[in-house]
């Protein structure tokens, strides 16, 4: 802490996946504050950053020192508190938050892999400003809220930075679906019920809690990162949204079959191609429950996957191993002294800083670095074993 910097007396921590505006909002109201009074008065020189252009979408990319003093006022780790902003989830979520990086940024992220369609069979369109899921005009992301009803009911929880993003329609926890209903804010009465959804969008969302949650989503085949998987999904959405007409007999039959299961028009009615952040939310919702079909379709075999990244969800086949096989033994050993690793460093401080080490050794932000270190806690290790960057001496982490 700054020698300047004063602890605000109240200060509770953001909740998992808040936004910053949600927490800010209840930091305010413990004094009587607006946000807007609270940061402008309460930051030291950092409310002078408050008249930068970044400062007015808070959600998106505030100025980092608007963020390091709000560490410093309440205590809150640096990555935690950037956690709670867009620009903390890059590279998670997004490569680049310029929307002028596209068109290459629309085909490194949606059509550099392919799932359900055979490599490179979407072809080219011609994309101008785009962010994945986020609309960048008028930045209406920002005030399409939506949560859900059983959360929206628990005192004391704020609003969910990343469900104001169509990367999911229900809630990961309790599987009902996300509603933008204002009435659904903290502190409003008369919320609606909430709604179920079909079964395989459910477990298509389950699985996107889970990477949001702990880094790792368990595929079929193999666990793969959040980052990983968030394209993944990505690409699929794409690859239903194309027109039978554009691919090859095979692929058209898929999708054909996928949009039938799914119980609605082929492409959600769609005439002309759209990228699906630009498409309506009616719209991203039937693109979803395709996406969702389309991934159950596959993994009961009734569909194949051709794409690079279609294997991922078909179990691996089972293969008879040689009983003397020494590479399969080593690989078992080698599962069951890592497992014992992450046991020691769940109680070991030594153990627990040198996994924190290995985790971060490729880190080269003070985010990233908060990122690694926040996955290792997901993954049972207290906070208060896995020392912050200063103590681990990696002074060289950029902002």
């Amino acid at each position: 802490m700054t020698p300047s910097a004063r602890r605000w007396p109240l200060h509770p921590p953001p909740g998992p996946g808040e936004a910053l505006t949600s927490w800010l909002a209840r930091l305010a109201g413990l004094y009587g504050m607006t946000v807007g009074y609270l940061l402008r008065h309460n930051l030291g020189e950092a409310s002078a950053l408050m008249d930068d252009s970044r400062a007015a979408d808070l959600d998106f990319d505030p100025p980092a020192g608007i963020l390091r003093a709000l560490a410093e006022r309440t205590g809150t780790e640096l990555g935690v508190v950037r956690l709670a902003t867009i620009a903390g989830w890059v590279p998670w979520l997004a490569d680049t938050l310029d929307p002028g990086d596209a068109p290459e940024a629309f085909h490194t992220y949606v059509r550099q892999a392919s799932v359900l369609l055979a490599p490179r069979e979407a072809g080219y369109n011609s994309v101008s400003r785009w962010l994945p899921w986020m609309p960048v005009r008028d930045q209406e992301w920002r005030t399409a809220r939506r949560a859900c009803p059983q959360c929206a009911a628990a005192p004391g929880r704020g609003a969910s930075l990343l469900a104001a993003l169509p990367l999911m329609t229900t809630c990961g926890e309790h599987g009902c679906r996300l509603t933008p209903d204002v009435s659904l804010l903290p502190g409003a009465a008369d919320r609606p019920a909430a709604r179920p959804a079909p079964g395989p969008v459910a477990a298509v969302d389950r699985l996107t809690w889970e990477g949001l949650t702990t880094g790792m989503v368990t595929l079929p085949r193999r666990a793969v990162h959040v980052g990983v998987w968030l394209r993944m999904l990505r690409t699929l959405l794409d690859e239903v949204s194309l027109p039978g007409s554009r691919v090859r007999r095979r692929s058209a039959a898929a999708l054909g079959q996928v949009w039938e299961a799914a119980g609605l028009p082929p492409r959600a009615g769609l005439t002309t191609w759209r990228p699906y952040e630009a498409l309506t939310s009616q719209r991203q919702e039937a693109m979803m429950e395709a996406a969702a079909c389309a991934l159950d379709l596959i993994q009961a075999g009734a569909i194949t996957a051709r794409g690079t990244l279609g294997q991922l969800l078909t179990r691996e086949p089972h293969r008879d191993v040689y009983e003397g096989d020494r590479r399969a033994w080593e690989q078992k050993q080698a599962r069951a002294e890592l497992r014992a690793v992450f046991d020691r460093a769940r109680h070991d401080p030594a153990t627990a800083r040198r996994v924190l080490e290995m985790f971060t050794a490729g880190s080269r932000t003070v985010a990233g670095f908060y990122r690694e270190r926040h996955y290792l806690t997901m993954l049972g290790i207290p906070a208060e074993l896995l020392p912050d960057h200063w103590e681990l001496g990696r002074t060289n982490l950029r902002l």
